[in-house]
């Protein structure tokens, strides 16, 4: 995961500061809820991001002999099949 647990719990307590001070939302006592709610929902969406690229890994990875032999970058690769999953799938990346 490219974020630390601290990081994602820092942009959620942001998000939820600046959302109050706009006055777009009035979480009561219940600030910290919402804090982790929206933690909570930033990590699930890095998770299956990393879940994408370790299945992208994996595909390659069969491919591995079949990549060498026709001279493909890795990268590129790795790159395009992720894009294709991610959009099959509905997920942002």
């Amino acid at each position: 995961m490219r974020l630390k647990k601290e990081m994602i719990d820092y942009l959620a307590q942001r998000i939820v500061t600046v959302l109050i001070e706009k006055g777009h939302i009035d979480p009561g006592e219940d600030t910290e809820g919402v804090c982790e709610s929206i933690s909570g929902v930033i990590f699930a969406d890095l998770h299956k991001e990393d879940d994408l690229n370790d299945e992208v890994k994996a595909m390659l990875e069969k491919m591995g002999d079949e990549l060498d032999r026709s001279q493909v970058d890795y990268r590129k690769m790795f790159q395009m099949v992720k894009q294709k999953l991610a959009r099959e799938r509905g997920i942002i990346l």
